[in-house]
């Protein structure tokens, strides 16, 4: 970074890299916090926590819940150190100006540092079908004709949440603009995701070129964790989204249907059926793309931000007359609805067995909290062999395992002592 300490806030846009962005900062924050950059997380996604408390957003159908205060833990981290640091979530983006305030105040510090917003941003023609199948992975049913639709028609006023999450976190010109109220107009960076699949390490090197990154040796071997899903899986998710409503608590469904089914199973490289091409804008709506493009990019030159990149990349390249998801049959669906029954077969298997596990070793814990009970506790029992070091060795390998053992031990350990108070007072 530069000489003078900075503070860096990446606001989104989502869907542009985001996800493999924060997993690099992740996998380095000891390499960045040895450079003098702070990454102040203890989790690798605490900062999505730590923005909706800063943003006052409900989740989960509740406004309060266990994201309140992390911002202020965040913030209190950042006043501990003295270099620079940088934080990355897409939902600052959708901040309003007293949002933004508070946020570039608690990254500036008491030393003041100078602060730097950066947002990434892709053409609309590749945003929107991209952000409708994330719609999607949480349980909306809406149909991509109806969501761009809507979105292009009535704007922000476009049903909730749709409206707010994509153009309150996409308008680059909208975003940006809100933030120059709190940071000089030199200070915001806009990087473009090109139109070519370059790969995630050429984002990175934009990224880092603008937020003074780029002279550091960084590990970029990160997997995505945030793998589009293509035409046919998407819809299949939608439909099935249609026939679970209301039916299907939340949790359940996060836990299962958008956990295991979207992000797990459906684009899993191992199935029999290979992915299919990513959803692309209905064909009547791309000329209203391009046009609109043209307008943001004009507004983002007008208004004199960085650009790292070329603001070419965020108009639509052509346009692309692909499967639109509800002309998909049922026939279409078939081969990736069996790759996905398949898959959550298999799923179950894996938790039958780690449940059976589960049994066998609070069977174990049980014997053995009894047998403490009557005996003291030996050395022995940590010798190879011992039924105690069967239990360490089996919670090694198997670490979902690891509360039994901590239970086995905390039992151990409070017997040891009682003994040997009782012996004290025997002698």
């Amino acid at each position: 970074m530069a000489d003078q300490p900075r503070a860096v806030v990446h606001v989104g846009a989502p869907k542009t890299g985001t996800t493999y962005l924060q997993a690099v900062l992740w996998r380095n924050r000891e390499t960045l916090r040895e450079s003098g950059v702070l990454y102040p997380l203890q989790r690798p996604t605490e900062h999505f926590a730590a923005a909706l408390d800063v943003r006052e957003m409900p989740w989960g159908g509740r406004r309060e819940g266990p994201w309140l205060g992390t911002w202020d833990l965040v913030a209190g981290r950042i006043q501990e150190w003295d270099g620079s640091v940088v934080l990355s979530n897409e939902l600052l983006g959708g901040v309003t100006p007293d949002q933004a305030r508070r946020v570039a105040d608690s990254m500036a510090g008491r030393s003041g540092r100078e602060v730097h917003v950066v947002f990434t941003a892709r053409d609309l023609a590749r945003q929107l079908p991209s952000d409708w199948q994330e719609h999607v992975k949480h349980r909306h049913d809406v149909t991509l004709s109806t969501f761009v639709d809507d979105l292009v028609r009535l704007g922000l006023d476009a049903p909730e949440p749709f409206g707010t999450l994509f153009w309150g976190l996409h308008d680059a010109a909208r975003v940006l603009g809100t933030w120059a109220k709190v940071v000089p107009v030199e200070n915001i960076h806009l990087v473009t995701v090109s139109h070519h699949r370059s790969g995630a390490p050429d984002l990175w090197q934009r990224f880092a070129a603008a937020v003074g990154l780029d002279r550091l040796q960084l590990d970029l071997d990160v997997e995505p964790r945030n793998v589009s899903l293509g035409v046919a899986e998407a819809e299949l998710l939608r439909r099935i989204n249609h026939e679970l409503a209301g039916r299907f608590p939340h949790r359940f469904y996060d836990d299962l249907v958008r956990e295991v089914l979207a992000e797990q199973v459906l684009v899993a490289p191992e199935r029999g059926t290979p992915p299919s091409e990513r959803p692309t804008l209905p064909p009547v709506q791309q000329p209203w793309a391009k046009e609109r493009s043209t307008e943001l990019v004009e507004a983002v030159r007008a208004a004199g931000y960085h650009v790292v990149g070329d603001l070419d990349d965020l108009i639509p390249s052509a346009e692309i007359d692909g499967r639109q998801p509800e002309e998909l049959t049922s026939d279409d669906l078939l081969p990736v609805a069996l790759d996905a029954l398949t898959g959550l077969l298999g799923h179950q298997a894996q938790v039958a067995e780690h449940g059976a596990d589960a049994r066998e070793l609070r069977r174990r814990v049980k014997q053995l909290t009894a047998e403490l009970a009557r005996t003291r506790v030996e050395r022995d029992y940590w010798k190879d062999g011992g039924v105690a070091h069967r239990l360490v060795r089996f919670t090694d390998q198997h670490p979902w395992a690891l509360p039994a053992r901590r239970a086995f031990i905390g039992t151990r350990d409070r017997l040891r002592r009682m003994q040997l108070r009782q012996g004290g007072a025997d002698g």
